[in-house]
C-alpha cells in the first residue's frame, strides 16, 4: 500500500562485506586524521585510487572493486571535519553516498556504518542519512508504488552486532515517523487539506492500543471553543474539506505507574496560507502548503511514541488544522476577537494566522497541564520569516520562565547536536510580552504589533505565552519556530524536530 511505504521490511544487518545479497557497497570516507580503521584490502584500494583521482575526497564516486559485494564501491566523503562541525557531516555523507549508489543503478546497496568516537550517536545518524535517500513523496507513491530498491544492508562488525541491532531498531522507528510527517508536510494543499489529514492520521494509527484520537470538526463547536482558529478558517468554511479541524492524539503508557513526564504539543497545521485579506504578493505564496509542518512534526512524534512505546511518557499532541483562504467572509484587520482565555485580541495582520490557529489549544492545554505529572507544553510552527532570517536553516527554540529555569532549550540544543538537527536558543524577554499588549482602549492584546520590526519571532512566543495563560503559571513551555528548518520546495520536508524530541525525552530504546 502506498501510504505504508514499508521500508523497514527490506532492511537487513550484514557482517560480510562480500555477501552475494548486495550489488554494491557505500563507504563514508572520513579525513585521514580521524584514523578510522578500515579492512586492510579496502584501505589499500583507497590509497591506490586516491593517486588516480583526488576527487574521492570531495564528491561521491563509484569504483570497480573486487573486495566488496557486487564489485562496486561508492566512496562518499565527509570533507574536512573541524571542531565547529557536528554529526550532520555524517548524515550528509551517508545520504549523498546512497543517492549516488541509486544513480549508479544499485537496487541492493550495503552501507558501512562505522562507530565514530567523535560522534556518540553517529551510527544512528548515519543510518538515518542513508534511509533519507529512499524517501519518495506520498503523491508520487500513490501514482506508482514501484520501489527504487530491493533490499538495504547495514554493515557492522560481528562483535558489535547486538548493540547495533538496537541502533537499527531505533533508526527504523524514527524513519517511519519521519516518513509519516513528511507525507503530511509535503502533501499539496488538496491532498493534505484538513479533512484529508484527519483521514491519513486515523489510518496510520489504526489498531494501536496505546493511541486514542479525538477529532473536533463541528463548525459551531469550534467557533465557540476555538474562536481565534475559527476566525482564520472563516473564508474556508464554504468548502467542507477545507474547514478547520482540531485533532487530539493521545499516547498512554502501557504501565501508567511508570509515567514521570507529560508532554503536551500543539502544532500549526495551516494547510495553505494565502495570507488571507493581507494577501501574500510577488510570488511569496508559493510553497505555503508547507505551513503545516508543525502539525506534521507533532503527528510524527506521536508516531515515534506509538512504535517505541516509552513507558515513562504520557503525550498529547494537538494538530490545529485550517486553511488561511481569501473570500467574502475572510477575517480582516481591526476585528476584535474574544479568545478562549478571555483575552480580547485585535486583528492587525491576517498573515499572522499561525499564532491564532494555535492560541486556543495552548490555553486549553495550560488548564489541563495543572492536573498532570511534570507537564511541559510545546508549540511547533513555521511561524515567522524572522526566525529564518536570524538563524537560517536552524530551529529557534524559546523557553518561558519555568522551562528556562531547567535550561530546557539548552538541553534540546544539545540533543539536536547529537542527532543532527540544529537549534539556536533565543530568549523571550519582558519586552517580547509587553509589545503584545493592546494599543486601543479596551483591547487586551494585538495579534502583532505593527511597529515591532526587530524581534518578530520572540514576540510571537510572547503572544502565545500571554494568550495561552502561561505568563504567571509555573508550567514549562517551549516554543519552536521551524520556519527555517522545516524545508521548502524543491527540497523534501525535514520532519524536524522529531529526532531531537525523541532524543531529549528518551523515547529511543
Amino acid at each position: 500500500m502506498a501510504q505504508d511505504f514499508k521500508l523497514y521490511e527490506n532492511i537487513f544487518i550484514e557482517t560480510n562485506l562480500q555477501s552475494p545479497d548486495y550489488d554494491g557497497v557505500i563507504l563514508i570516507l572520513y579525513p585521514q586524521e580521524m584514523n578510522i580503521r578500515l579492512p586492510r584490502h579496502i584501505s589499500s584500494f583507497i590509497d591506490k585510487i586516491s593517486l588516480l583521482d583526488k576527487h574521492i575526497h570531495k564528491i561521491p564516486t563509484v569504483w570497480n572493486c573486487d573486495y566488496v559485494s557486487g564489485g562496486r564501491l561508492v566512496l562518499s566523503p565527509t570533507g574536512k571535519i573541524t571542531p565547529y562541525h557536528d554529526v550532520t557531516v555524517v548524515k550528509d555523507a551517508a545520504r549523498n553516498g546512497m543517492l549516488r549508489a541509486l544513480d549508479a543503478g544499485m537496487k541492493k546497496p550495503l552501507l558501512i556504518v562505522e562507530n565514530i568516537v567523535d560522534f556518540p550517536d553517529g551510527q544512528l545518524v548515519c543510518i538515518l542519512g542513508g534511509l533519507e535517500a529512499f524517501y519518495v513523496a506520498l503523491q508520487i507513491r500513490e501514482r506508482d508504488d514501484t520501489r527504487n530498491f530491493i533490499r538495504i544492508g547495514l554493515h557492522a562488525e560481528e562483535k558489535q552486532k547486538e548493540a547495533f541491532e538496537r541502533i537499527v531498531r531505533n533508526a527504523i522507528a524514527l524513519e517511519r515517523s519521519r516518513i509519516f510527517a513528511r507525507d503530511i508536510a509535503g502533501g499539496d494543499p488538496e491532498r493534505m487539506a484538513p479533512a484529508k489529514i484527519v483521514e491519513y492520521v486515523k489510518n496510520s494509527f489504526n489498531g494501536d492500543s496505546n493511541i486514542s484520537i479525538n477529532v473536533i470538526d463541528d463548525e459551531e463547536f469550534i467557533s465557540e471553543n476555538y474562536p481565534l482558529l475559527a476566525a482564520v478558517s472563516r473564508a474556508s468554511n464554504r468548502v467542507d474539506r477545507h474547514k478547520a479541524r482540531v485533532v487530539e492524539i493521545e499516547y498512554n503508557s502501557s504501565n501508567p505507574t511508570r509515567v514521570t513526564e507529560t508532554l503536551l504539543l500543539v502544532g500549526k497545521g495551516v494547510t495553505y496560507d494565502t495570507g488571507g485579506a493581507d494577501i501574500k504578493i510577488t510570488g511569496k505564496m508559493a510553497g505555503m502548503s508547507r505551513d503545516k509542518c508543525g502539525a506534521a512534526a507533532v503527528a510524527g512524534f506521536l508516531k515515534a511514541c506509538a512504535i517505541l512505546k516509552p513507558p515513562h511518557l504520557k503525550v498529547i499532541g494537538v494538530l490545529c488544522l485550517t486553511r488561511n483562504s481569501i473570500g467574502e467572509d475572510s477575517y480582516v484587520a481591526d476585528e476584535l476577537l474574544l479568545s478562549r482565555s478571555g483575552k480580547l485580541v485585535r486583528v492587525t495582520n491576517t498573515d499572522a494566522e499561525g499564532r491564532f490557529a494555535m492560541a486556543d489549544s495552548v490555553f486549553k492545554l495550560s488548564e489541563f497541564a495543572g492536573k498532570e505529572l511534570n507537564p511541559h507544553i510545546y508549540t511547533i510552527a513555521t511561524l515567522t520569516g524572522h526566525a529564518r532570517a536570524c538563524y537560517g536553516n536552524y530551529t529557534a527554540t524559546m523557553d518561558n520562565h519555568s522551562a528556562k529555569a531547567t535550561n530546557h532549550s539548552g538541553r534540546l540544543q544539545f540533543s539536536g547536536n547529537r542527532i543532527g538537527e540544529g537549534f539556536e536558543v533565543s530568549t523571550v524577554r519582558a519586552e517580547d510580552l509587553a509589545v503584545n499588549i493592546g494599543k486601543c482602549k479596551g483591547d487586551d492584546l494585538v495579534q502583532i504589533c505593527p511597529e515591532a520590526k526587530f524581534r518578530n519571532h520572540q514576540l510571537a512566543a510572547g503572544f502565545l505565552i500571554k494568550v495561552g495563560g502561561l505568563e504567571d503559571k509555573n508550567i514549562k513551555y517551549t516554543h519552536l519556530d521551524i520556519a527555517g528548518s522545516a524545508g521548502m520546495p524543491p527540497e523534501e520536508p525535514t520532519a524536524v524536530p522529531i529526532l531531537s524530541l525523541c532524543h531529549l525525552h528518551k523515547v529511543l530504546l
